[in-house]
């Protein structure tokens, strides 16, 4: 995608036909996915094929308190999302057709890890290829959804985030002329991106950690600088686990900003513990922080010394998943000596990397910890999808009860509406969010009171 735009936040008249965008694949939703009222429909009436897969979602409207069910099809998405209404342009859906590729590739790997984990295997193995593919698709998923479109789909003048001083002379700098061509831009440019190298040689970390090096400036070049940065931060400074709850009736929920919603200190840029990302009800991808798998390592001691100095005096520095049972994956080309990882020596080429990716089970303690995560950022939406009504339950009692500090305070974000900022003041917000979620709980058959902080 070019780095130069000449679109406008208006929608010009033009023939291309409108289109649903959604921010969550529809491979991903379908694993949430139940039949119309719970009933299998029956396949005798055609007489023969294939049994009929389920379409719609149970939803719980965050905005109502409604519970109820709606099309997969019309859900987790917008109208025109990732449209470039520049009439120049011939292909107004491209960025969307590019979605699909990637996700095309994702959706392989996914159901492939899915059908092992359903099948009781112990782990999945994913080759150096695969495992870059994947830390991708999930960053896109990080940054292609609503909460950004809400940041970028603004004229320069309204474009109010932290960084508008850089954005907008970044713009300048570009000749882009809408906040919106820049995320555009930027999301082409990480799905383009180089992030293996070719032929790495384990045995030379100085000509590794050179290519490295020449990647990111390359991807700096083509996308917004600081959002370049947190790209090649995800993909290095974290690993991937895949999580299931222990608990038979314990599920993880799907919230729209289920994908951006991060764990850890929430006033340092990228400081991210943890990020999530749904796959089944029973299986959750979880990138944990190097820092609080390795706090020992001088550097990610420093910079948790830095947090705790920082939010000495606040609720929210600690990690409620700090003893998240998980660990990084094992490889074919590292073996342990001495209680730390070495080379082998036996020489494997980077083309036949292999890692093996455990499936961690979690207490329920863990996996309410992150669904409480989940539901207290849920408020910058309007609907949640869940599995079950047990599933939900527990996570709502688990959620309102919860003495974990930093949750359920009053509200200072931004408010799911301009509506909504009209009616009530930033506090009362967070505790109208709260009633809504206890009187849900309660037409469930809760009785457990809400603990207000």
């Amino acid at each position: 995608m070019s780095n130069m735009a000449t679109s406008t936040p208006e929608e010009p008249q033009s023939v291309t036909p409108s289109q649903y965008h959604h921010y969550v694949p529809r491979f991903l939703l379908r694993n949430y996915a139940v039949y119309k009222d719970g009933f299998k429909p029956s396949t005798k009436k055609k007489g023969k094929g294939k049994s009929p897969q389920p379409q719609n979602l149970n939803l719980l409207d965050l905005e109502s308190g409604e519970l109820k069910q709606a099309s997969l099809s019309k859900n987790f998405g917008l109208q025109d999302m990732y449209r470039d209404f520049d009439k120049a342009n011939p292909d107004q859906h491209k960025l969307e057709k590019q979605f699909c590729n990637l996700e095309e590739k994702a959706s392989q790997i996914l159901r492939t890890v899915k059908a092992r984990f359903e099948a009781g295997k112990p782990e999945i193995q994913l080759s150096r290829e695969e495992k870059g593919k994947l830390r991708k698709f999930l960053f896109i998923m990080l940054y292609r959804n609503r909460t950004f479109h809400s940041r970028f789909n603004k004229s320069k003048e309204e474009y109010d985030a932290d960084d508008r001083e850089s954005m907008l002379r970044y713009m300048e700098e570009k000749g882009f002329s809408h906040p919106r061509d820049v995320w555009f831009a930027n999301i082409s440019a990480f799905m383009n991106a180089e992030i293996d190298i070719n032929n790495y040689d384990p045995a030379d970390p100085e000509g590794g950690v050179s290519k490295i090096k020449a990647l990111k400036t390359k991807l700096e070049s083509q996308a917004y600088p600081m959002d370049a940065m947190w790209f090649w931060k995800n993909l290095q400074a974290s690993f991937l686990s895949f999580c299931t709850p222990s608990a038979a009736d314990d599920e993880f929920l799907m919230a729209q900003n289920a994908y951006s919603v991060f764990e850890g200190p929430n006033n340092i840029t990228y400081m991210d513990y943890h990020l999530f990302a749904p796959i089944t009800p029973r299986l959750m991808v979880v990138s944990r922080s190097n820092v609080l798998q390795k706090p020992s390592m001088p550097e990610h001691r420093s910079v948790l010394e830095t947090v705790s100095r920082g939010f000495k005096l606040m609720q929210g520095a600690g990690s409620c998943l700090e003893d998240l049972p998980v660990s990084e994956p094992e490889n074919n080309y590292s073996i342990w000596s001495n209680g730390t990882k070495v080379l082998s020596p036996t020489t494997v080429s980077s083309d036949k990397h292999i890692f093996y990716f455990k499936f961690f089970e979690l207490p329920s303690k863990h996996v309410q910890c992150i669904n409480t995560v989940l539901l207290e950022e849920a408020i910058k939406t309007d609907t949640l999808a869940y599995r079950s009504r047990v599933g939900l339950l527990r996570a709502l009692e688990a959620y309102l009860r919860g003495d974990t500090p930093g949750f359920r305070a009053p509200f200072f974000g931004q408010l799911r509406s301009a509506a909504a900022e009209a009616r009530v003041g930033w506090q009362d917000q967070r505790l109208i969010y709260l009633q809504m979620l206890e009187r849900v709980a309660q037409s469930m058959g809760s009785r457990l009171p809400t603990r207000y902080t």
